[in-house]
């Protein structure tokens, strides 16, 4: 009886200590997954110099699992793609866009943009900025 306990108790820490050098493992390599459908919210203040509150827009970016990314517009007669293109996630920081169309930044034609962005709320809220390089700051 003493034997058999002896295993059960050998084998039970065996298997915490896998389980937490896998878990470990898995988090450590493992990226915050960008594909879904993202609502983009800006922040708007009354004034320059106050802080805004996040208010959310009618616009959509849709980021696929192929690495595809489009930006829709919702109005109240229908929905109008203004952006499209490809998308490759860099690091858990930084994704860069691939911009092939789009027909409210035509001057992003063809351009890569380099994306900041910072997960919170356990994956359910994506903070974004990206640079100017005409004005060079955050946007």
């Amino acid at each position: 009886m003493k034997a058999r306990s002896l295993i059960i108790a050998v084998l039970c820490s065996f298997m915490g200590v896998v389980n937490t050098f896998a878990q470990n493992l898995f988090n450590e390599n493992t990226s915050a997954s960008l594909t879904g459908v993202w609502q983009m919210c800006f922040y708007s203040s009354s004034l320059p110099a106050l802080p805004g509150d996040l208010k959310p827009s009618n616009s959509l970016k849709i980021l696929g699992e192929s690495g595809e990314f489009t930006n829709v517009v919702m109005m109240p007669t229908g929905a109008i793609i203004i952006g499209s293109g490809t998308y490759t996630q860099n690091n858990d920081s930084t994704f860069t866009e691939h911009v092939k169309k789009n027909i409210h930044l035509p001057q992003l034609d063809g351009k890569d943009n380099v994306m900041h962005y910072e997960m919170a709320e356990n994956g359910t809220l994506m903070f974004v900025r990206f640079k100017s390089a005409e004005k060079g700051d955050d946007v």
